[in-house]
């Protein structure tokens, strides 16, 4: 696949969605389901980032019909499939299909398999019993949880039936329903539920995809939320709220604004007024940016108000989307320069790097420490105001340099064996010793990018094994402030062989495969929408993103592109591989 980039670039470029198309789409989303059925897993000031997320109250309603006498089982499995879309009634005519054990048992929202196109029945193996096959798209778990499926997949399922009264209706299928994907995308919403990274300073989205009413769509979200992080981030965030802490009844009504959470009284009333601070911070953004209706949260105890402390017990907002400072960093003439959008400057007190042929710049949160690539990218080297280059990381084919929030460098290896390493850079790298991992995902992959999030949870990873390119995000588990594992990953859907990437916004990123002579176009990945490609150019070798899609920049061996609108224009010459902070 790698051996055929311009045969995949067409290939991809076919099944692309156009920014134009993305700027005047609105997707109708409604939270529907009278509990919390879920399925599997900003731009800077002036500017409009194309790419809002898709959260409406619009309410619509689909039509179930009931089994007609004398139908046929491929009849009642078809009925019973298109029943799926049942949430607002908790599934009464999708249950007639069933027979009267099997409908109390049948649990409708422990999985929902996404399909495309449609689905065929088929007798199966055994009497009266039929296999339902269609191509998957994607699987929601319990907690909404999304996993997409790998392209072309098809999956199967059995079902068995027996007659009732003379009339056939299923007496064995799985858990969960199975949705087309048009009736998915109109009755899930994606909902950020937001945990704190360990320093209780940043807000980390957990993406869910959830359903309900709107009379219970909070509901829903504080379920969801008091179930803890998704696995991929188990260990890499933290939540305010105790562990096994849950609702003491099943709604979270919203009066004049005011979301009334009752939780049960005895874990609420054994957490500090602070730990309570901080889990209303906690359920506040989340709640405000998945609805329109709330703008404060109350926890109850009892039907109680609980003591949540005075002005001087608050607790600072959680950062969301942490910004990333304007300036890049850049190399001109193999020298690190500074470039603000318009200017591009030297780097007071940086001595000259040239004769490490440098590539690959990064800078840190602080605008302090750079870091670059060299020796045939088999080191890293650290470099700040005041003090002479050091190694910081040595290793074999390692991705572009990373800097986390909190000033360590990162790079993986590319020669399979799995090894990520990160370094405190915070005060140079002079007799300090990197944390080395073996991450078991990665042992046999092609690593070619890694760049951690803006909220220093998460990383982005770019790998590819026989062929195939996969993007991922994993949660970073720390040990105080140093690396201690990176968790298993979430895969984002991508088409083409992508090696490049780089955070967009706290849930998206962009990625690429570097050309120097085929057009190129940028990615933008994420995990609340469909992927949609910017505009091509020709000869783009890198890029980089400040905050938003409005800030990606494609980049060329001499030229550095800005989006306007729709299209690219040139902001700048004479410089390579501008990055911004991280």
């Amino acid at each position: 696949m790698m051996g055929q980039r311009l045969a995949a670039n067409r290939s991809s470029r076919a099944r692309r969605k156009g920014v134009a198309a993305w700027l005047v789409m609105v997707v109708v989303v409604l939270f529907t389901a009278a509990a919390c059925a879920a399925i599997p897993i900003s731009g800077p000031v002036g500017k409009s980032d194309p790419l809002a997320p898709r959260n409406n109250s619009v309410n619509i309603n689909f039509q179930q019909f009931a089994p007609v006498e004398g139908a046929s089982p491929e009849s009642i499995i078809s009925g019973f499939i298109d029943s799926g879309t049942g949430i607002n009634d908790d599934y009464q005519v999708a249950r007639l299909y069933l027979t009267a054990g099997l409908a109390q048992s049948w649990a409708a929202d422990k999985r929902t398999l996404v399909y495309k196109n449609t689905f065929s029945v088929a007798p199966g193996k055994e009497k009266d019993s039929y296999e339902v096959t269609f191509d998957v798209v994607s699987t929601v778990d319990a907690t909404g949880v999304l996993t997409p499926a790998a392209a072309n997949a098809k999956e199967t399922i059995e079902m068995k039936l027996v007659q009732v009264g003379g009339q056939w209706r299923i007496s064995e299928t799985p858990d969960g329903v199975l949705l087309a994907d048009a009736n998915f995308q109109t009755l899930f919403s994606p909902v950020s539920l937001y945990f704190y990274d360990p320093t209780f300073t940043y807000g980390v989205p957990d993406v869910r995809w959830l359903t309900a009413r709107s009379s219970r769509a909070s509901t829903a979200i504080v379920k969801a939320m008091l179930g803890g992080p998704a696995p991929y981030l188990k260990g890499a965030v933290v939540s305010a709220f105790p562990s096994g802490i849950s609702l003491e009844r099943d709604s979270v009504p919203v009066n004049n604004g005011v979301a009334k959470v009752g939780l049960v009284a005895q874990p609420l009333l054994e957490t500090s007024v602070r730990q309570r601070q901080q889990m209303r911070a906690q359920l506040l953004v989340t709640m405000q940016k998945a609805l329109n209706t709330v703008t404060d949260v109350q926890f109850l105890a009892d039907d109680r108000e609980v003591d949540m402390g005075g002005s001087s017990d608050s607790v600072p907002p959680m950062i969301i989307d942490n910004p990333v400072p304007s300036t890049q960093v850049a190399l001109s003439k193999n020298e690190l320069v500074n470039f603000d959008g318009t200017q591009i400057s030297a780097i007071a007190n940086v001595g000259p790097i040239a004769d490490l042929a440098p590539s690959a710049p990064a800078v840190s949160y602080s605008g302090k420490q750079y870091a670059f690539l060299s020796s045939g990218g088999n080191r890293i080297y650290s470099v700040a105001a005041g003090r002479s280059p050091a190694t910081a990381i040595s290793g074999v084919a390692l991705t572009p340099p990373s800097f986390a929030p909190n000033g360590w460098l990162w790079s993986a290896e590319g020669d399979g064996s799995g090894t990520v390493m990160a370094i405190n850079a915070t005060n140079g790298v002079k007799d300090v010793t990197p944390v080395v991992l073996t991450v078991p995902w990665l042992v046999g992959r092609h690593v070619t990018t890694l760049r951690i999030s803006r909220d220093g949870t998460r990383a982005l990873v770019i790998s590819d094994a026989g062929g195939e390119t996969q993007v991922s995000v994993t949660g970073i588990v720390k040990a105080g402030e140093a690396p201690k594992e990176l968790t298993a990953p979430i895969t984002l859907p991508q088409a083409g062989t992508p090696t490049l990437g780089v955070w967009v916004g706290d849930t998206s990123v962009a990625v690429m495969e570097p050309s120097a002579t085929l057009p190129v176009a940028i990615d933008v990945l994420d995990l609340t929408r469909d992927p949609v490609s910017l505009s091509e150019l020709m000869g783009i070798e890198w890029l980089s993103a400040g905050s938003g899609v409005r800030n990606v920049h494609a980049q060329s061996a001499t030229e550095l592109f800005t989006l306007i609108g729709n299209n690219w224009e040139v902001s700048t010459k004479g410089l390579r591989q501008a990055s911004f902070a991280g």
